[in-house]
């Protein structure tokens, strides 16, 4: 990641804060998207839940990082490319390995091909490939 910690808090506009600060070095330092469970084990400091929870909140609002929902209820968290406030311009797919439960942000994707029923409107769409990592493939 080109810019730094600091540098991503202002361009989103938001205060450095501990926690921010923390949880933003761990999202830059991994390749795959964490739970919040995974991010947490990371912190140089044990915040407390609800203190995780708002923060990774702010990050989403401000489009500093994106959620992405496997298995149907597990949420996992990565920083964004993009600010995805733009024209929902961060959409993109995701790996998502059955085995280790790993996912990864894949490159971006357009739903042109999809047939949208007459009168309906897309707000917000996710592509999640299920299958195997190189890792868990072997």
């Amino acid at each position: 990641m080109s810019k730094s910690i600091k540098e991503l808090l202002r361009v989103h506009k938001l205060n450095k804060t501990p926690c921010r600060a923390d949880m933003l070095g761990v999202l830059i330092e991994t390749d795959r998207a964490l739970s919040e469970q995974e991010i947490k084990e990371q912190l140089a400091y044990d915040y407390d839940r609800v203190t995780v929870f708002r923060t990774l909140r702010t990050f989403i609002d401000a489009g500093l990082v994106h959620h992405v929902t496997v298995n149907m209820h597990e949420v996992k968290y990565a920083l964004s490319k993009r600010d995805s406030r733009q024209n929902g311009d961060n959409a993109h797919a995701h790996f998502h390995c059955e085995t280790c439960g790993q996912v990864v942000c894949l490159g971006s994707f357009s739903p042109d091909e999809a047939v949208i029923p007459e009168h309906f409107s897309v707000k917000d769409y996710e592509l999640i490939i299920n299958g195997l990592c190189a890792k868990c493939n072997a």
